[in-house]
């Protein structure tokens, strides 16, 4: 396995920021770790990433950290797919400086040793905000002052996006995919497009479900399905069949106890009821 270093930088020069970019699919990138801190974010495409023996799904919009004692390497997500992410690599010096000098210690950041934690997925907004901060370093400024400005910037922009998220409001990210996630050519693929959707992972996903709207995403693909289910049933004339099948879901036990669950009857007495004529009285 390699071990890249910074050592060999040109005089002045303290980091790299660079344009990634992997075409090549496979199950087992070949693994690196190094003897730097890095981040990076994803600009385009769909990607693999193994990280201390775990798979991890890189999509448009993932900021992520990677410790030095990380292990880790990259793949597109699929054949004749692409990922490609900007990536800032730093000392560990500087990390350790700032940790101290600036946060208190206090915001964990690199000092987890969780890669899971170490992940979030920005929208719009806070994308350009990155490249914007970066704006020095892709310029060629690699000196110990632009990579400090730099990473207080992201830094920064991380700790407050959380504060901001912690209001109670859902971020737009989310509610923008919930409301794909209602659609069958969404909902039928399962939590997985709904992590997509949301560009982020499955973890962060759920995490942020459950604090924004104390559901979790497994929970909100069903209520969809279910919601469709039942309007297929009150509305038209298919089989039962086509309507799971539809809905995305291979195991009609499976279905059936979801329906009852929600709706208290089978789906052929719930399609009986709502076909019954009104109740006109005396």
């Amino acid at each position: 396995m390699r071990i890249l270093t910074l050592a060999h930088l040109p005089a002045g020069q303290v980091c790299t920021y660079a344009h990634w970019q992997y075409t090549h699919h496979t199950e087992r990138p070949n693994l690196h770790s190094h003897d730097f801190h890095e981040l990076f974010w994803v600009e385009e495409g769909e990607g693999l990433q193994v990280v201390n023996g775990e798979r991890r799904h890189l999509s448009p919009g993932l900021l992520v950290l990677a410790r030095a004692e990380d292990v880790h390497g990259f793949a597109a997500a699929r054949p004749g797919g692409m990922v490609r992410f900007i990536n800032f690599a730093f000392p560990r010096a500087l990390w350790s400086e700032l940790w101290t000098r600036r946060l208190g210690r206090r915001p964990v950041f690199f000092a987890s040793k969780d890669h899971r934690a170490r992940e979030w997925c920005l929208d719009a907004a806070e994308l350009d905000r990155l490249r914007v901060l970066g704006r020095d370093l892709a310029a060629g400024a690699r000196d110990m002052l632009a990579a400090e400005a730099f990473l207080l910037g992201v830094l920064s922009l991380i700790a407050h996006r959380e504060g901001k998220n912690d209001s109670g409001r859902p971020p737009a990210w989310l509610t923008d995919s919930l409301a794909a996630m209602q659609q069958p050519r969404h909902f039928a693929r399962g939590t997985r497009e709904f992590a997509r959707l949301a560009g982020c992972t499955p973890e962060h996903l759920a995490r942020a479900m459950r604090r924004h709207l104390g559901k979790t995403p497994t929970g909100v693909v069903n209520e969809a399905r279910l919601a469709y289910a039942a309007q297929q049933l009150c509305t038209t004339e298919r089989a039962v069949l086509d309507i799971v099948a539809d809905c995305g879901l291979e195991n009609l036990g499976h279905f059936y106890k979801l329906f009852r669950a929600r709706y208290g009857d089978s789906p052929e007495r719930y399609r009986r009821r709502a076909f019954l004529p009104p109740n006109r009285g005396g």
